[in-house]
């Protein structure tokens, strides 16, 4: 483009077109949809699809719970991360068993993967499994004393690591997550942080959704022994199991008791993932009941995972909101052959919504603007366009709302060259002149200027012809003589 007048205050318009029916936007419910299930146990959940970032569900998902075993997750991220060979052996000694022995009751009871003090044949990776498999609390222990001088110098990076992931409502005390009263997360934050390891922390996922692991002989074991995955979702024989559910850690605190002695009812927490007909997702649930109405031990967190699962892969479908090359907008060209210019989106952008409501977009959709819940909003990059123009030129931006969020920012594009019009050009350039404000006294100065050279020229003229006269005269009365 030759010339653009910028913006002195951003040109903007909106294009809102309705695909969708009936859903509040996210900025007003603490829920991205409403889950058709007859009820959901745990308190804190956020439940996100991981193709698209989209939000299925969220409650509660900044308020704090004690995560309990789900601490592991980022005990598994410390060390996976630290360690240079996991191949390599460990020493297992007192100091990483001593706290279950003491006098702590929050401390008794810890579940272990039964290694023994002394024992030479571990590896990192058996601490590994054992952590995330049978959520060996010792195992968490033993890792941080092998990584780290001081179990608390290895709860210091897992703090850090959490820090580093934008977790602002997370605090790990311990490696293991049985009950302290600062050991706390959310369940947004522990999004973050799993999602973290999901995409980035090799051999994790592979770990965590190993269903069973065979461990090296001790004294207790000589011919060695096997471990079962605690997550009810991986285990075939379960109520709970579903095939498409991959990892990733189980934390359950049946009661817990403060500094005062104080008993308080403990719960559940579940972090899993899954995937199925391309669809990936993260679900986070914390604090469900341990117990049932009759006081029996109970996973309501698996049902919680289990319903949120079925729900959504029976409910939601990809639609493109917007296509390559699409037209979302129109605009004025100033000096060009053509007076307009359609805009076109550089990319395409799909997301995913409900079937039934992807169904309707495809119909037409709702008209009602009110109640869409995606929205368009086109802005232009300078006020004016100027010819020449050159195809695919970047002219302006279209935002992609979805739930009052916005997901998307696509460049928009000029859909063809426009040539400058040299008529249209002269004519543009003498109209700027006339907007100008020294135009006007501009041109009362070349009038003056050119009445004022009329006069001269006329007195100069009629001295010349004086002149000429006079001369014409002399000429004559020379030659009577």
């Amino acid at each position: 483009m030759s010339a653009v007048k910028k913006s002195k205050g951003i040109l903007s318009f909106f294009m809102i077109f309705a695909i969708f029916v009936g859903f509040s936007s996210y900025n007003k419910v603490n829920a991205a949809f409403v889950p058709d299930v007859e009820k959901i146990y745990s308190e804190g959940v956020y439940m996100v699809n991981l193709d698209t970032d989209v939000v299925i569900y969220a409650k509660n998902e900044h308020k704090r719970y004690y995560p309990a075993s789900i601490t592991k997750i980022m005990t598994a991220i410390v060390a996976l991360e630290s360690c240079p060979d996991l191949n390599a052996k460990v020493r297992v000694g007192s100091d990483a068993m001593n706290e279950f022995w003491g006098d702590d009751l929050n401390k008794r009871g810890a579940s272990t993967c039964a290694f023994e003090i002394g024992q030479t044949n571990l590896t990192y990776m058996d601490c590994l499994y054992g952590l995330m498999i049978s959520s060996g609390c010792e195992a968490g222990n033993i890792l941080a004393l092998n990584l780290c001088d001081t179990i608390e110098d290895f709860v210091a990076l897992m703090n850090k690591k959490a820090r580093e992931l934008g977790c602002e409502d997370t605090h790990f005390a311990n490696t293991h997550g049985l009950w302290e009263e600062d050991n706390y997360t959310t369940a947004y934050d522990m999004y973050l942080i799993i999602r973290y390891a999901y995409d980035h922390v090799p051999k994790f996922m592979d770990i965590s959704d190993t269903y069973s692991y065979q461990f090296p002989a001790n004294d207790n074991n000589p011919d060695g022994y096997t471990k079962y995955n605690t997550n009810p979702l991986i285990s075939a024989s379960s109520d709970f199991y579903l095939e498409y559910v991959h990892g990733v850690k189980t934390g359950s605190i049946d009661e817990y008791y403060d500094k005062d002695g104080t008993t308080h009812p403990g719960g559940r927490t579940l972090v899993t993932t899954a995937q199925k007909n391309g669809f990936t997702y993260i679900l986070v649930t914390l604090q469900a009941p341990f117990y049932n109405e009759n006081g029996e031990k109970y996973s309501y967190s698996a049902l919680d995972h289990y319903r949120l699962y079925e729900w959504a892969y029976k409910s939601f479908a990809y639609q493109t909101v917007v296509s390559e090359n699409e037209i979302c907008a129109e605009v004025n060209v100033e000096q060009g052959e053509n007076d307009r210019l359609q805009l076109a989106a550089k990319k395409q952008f799909s997301t995913i919504i409900p079937k039934d409501l992807a169904e309707g977009g495809e119909n037409g959709g709702s008209s009602d603007q009110s109640v869409s819940p995606v929205q368009k909003k086109v802005t232009m990059l300078y006020d004016n366009i100027i010819a020449p123009v050159e195809k695919d030129e970047v002219l302006g931006k279209l935002e992609v709302i979805y739930q009052g969020e916005l997901v998307q920012t696509i460049d928009l594009v000029a859909a063809k060259s426009v040539e400058r019009s040299q008529v249209a050009y002269i004519a543009d350039r003498a109209n700027s002149l006339t907007d100008t404000s020294w135009f006007f006294p501009l041109l009362m100065l070349l009038g003056l200027c050119i009445v004022t050279q009329l006069i001269l020229y006329s007195v100069r003229r009629r001295k010349l012809l004086q002149e000429a006269r006079k001369r014409e005269r002399m000429r004559r009365k020379n030659s009577y003589k």
